[in-house]
């Protein structure tokens, strides 16, 4: 080997040392040769990162089609990194489950999180409880459901113990005073008592019954006395009134017992001559509803805001108390009474769009803090409320093929704590498989 081509081979690695050691320190920092190059973007970038934690353990992540990484069956977590900084389609999958699908941007030295992602199985299986039921009711503490019984003989009061499984008679026809009682409408009072109401010809009756008692506590409730609002300043009106809050007349919400002109807030509500109206506090939040529209307000505010065209049917705190979901016949909305920190990132007072449906809504709850679930028309499907990019929907059921009974009359309840699904299709109640 000559001199000469001794000195060309040093020359050769010396340069392609002095340009590749620069490049692969470069590279082992996260950054990429940004190519093709974008409009706007630069030649060399810093790479990002995505972290997802998923149920259930052992599901497959995939990048714009591409399958990356499976998440830890320990931690049901996983880190993808050195991703190139721009939108890429994220896609968790797993056998037996529906798809998880966004479009998710990727920037440069960050890492995009998506921290409560649930696949929910195909074909989720129903089994009956109870049949001849001609309505139903769940329990403020959603740990019972009442049901109305009804058959050529007559009708009957019984109640479903969610946690043991096992049904208990509370009172038929022959329990109440009147003659021949006829079925009028019934309530939840509080977690351990019914209201029922029964007719007889022209005489109509009221009984509580006291569902904790062995066996059931019934009794007769006295017509209550026609006397000043309890609680009221002196010449205000009670409109609407909740826990130790009330809506006067004047619009101005106080507090029971309190000094008469001072209102528990500043912001004030026109109010509609005969309209009916309801108000409800969920954190430090005032919310009231009347003539086809939901208002708020916090406990500082000055003005009420509204936040809904037409009748709240449904308002259902979440499990971690920090927001609300709440429905009119066809859309439903998410309201942040806390701010929130991990994405997607909302401040306290912020409202979420979650959809807006042509079949009538007729249940709506929460199925975990980070989704919801609804009945619609014959289905029963669930939301996330991770409005990034498209909202994942889920289907759970049809009413008309649980029990192959007419649609779109069915009612759904929600355990959250066993994520058992109940169904209601015409005259029989089902109950799900735990949603695993």
């Amino acid at each position: 080997m000559s001199r000469r081509f001794r000195t060309f081979l040093f020359s050769f690695f010396l340069l392609a040392f002095a340009v590749g050691a620069p490049a692969l320190a470069l590279y082992a920092q996260g950054y990429r040769l940004n190519w093709p190059l974008e409009p706007g973007k630069k030649l060399i970038v810093k790479t990002g990162g995505f972290f997802v934690k998923v149920h259930p353990k052992q599901s497959a992540i995939y990048i714009n089609g591409k399958m990356e990484k499976q998440t830890d069956f320990i931690f049901d977590l996983a880190l993808v990194t050195n991703l190139m900084p721009r939108r890429h389609l994220f896609e968790i999958k797993k056998s037996g489950y529906q798809t998880w699908a966004k479009n998710l941007e990727i920037k440069e030295k960050e890492v995009t999180e998506a921290k409560n992602v649930f696949l929910f199985p195909d074909g989720l299986k129903f089994s009956a409880v109870e049949q001849n039921i001609a309505d139903s009711l769940m329990s403020p503490d959603k740990q019972k459901i009442a049901l109305r019984y009804q058959d050529d003989i007559g009708w009957s009061v019984k109640l479903y113990d969610i946690n043991r499984g096992i049904t208990a008679k509370l009172a038929d026809q022959s329990n109440f005073s009147v003659k021949n009682p006829e079925f009028s409408s019934w309530q939840w009072i509080d977690e351990k008592t019914i209201e029922v109401s029964v007719n007889s010809g022209e005489t109509a009756e009221t009984y509580s019954i006291a569902t904790d008692k062995i066996p059931a506590q019934i009794i007769k409730k006295s017509s209550p006395e026609i006397k000043a609002d309890s609680g009221a300043a002196v010449g205000i009106k009670m409109l609407a009134e909740t826990g130790d809050y009330y809506l006067g007349q004047d619009g101005l919400i106080r507090q029971k017992n309190g000094v008469a002109a001072e209102a528990a807030i500043a912001a004030k509500i026109e109010i509609i001559p005969e309209a009916e109206y309801d108000l409800r506090i969920f954190g430090d939040y005032f919310f009231v509803s009347a003539k086809n529209q939901l208002l708020a307000a916090s406990k500082n505010g000055k003005t009420f805001e509204k936040i809904l065209d037409g009748t709240a049917a449904e308002m259902k705190l979440a499990p971690d108390g920090k927001k609300i979901a709440y429905c009119s016949d066809s859309e439903i909305w998410v309201f942040y009474l806390e701010s929130r920190i991990d994405p997607p990132a909302a401040k306290a007072g912020d409202r979420i769009f979650i959809a807006r449906l042509s079949e009538k809504i007729t249940d709506c709850d929460w199925f975990n803090s980070d989704y919801l679930i609804f009945a619609a028309g014959d289905r029963v499907r669930t939301a996330e409320i991770d409005n990034r990019d498209k909202i994942n929907f889920a289907e759970i059921a049809e009413f008309s093929k649980i029990g192959g009974e007419s649609s779109g009359a069915g009612k759904m309840f929600m355990d959250q704590g066993k994520k058992i699904v109940y169904l209601l299709p015409g005259k029989t109640l089902y109950k799900s498989d735990p949603i695993e």
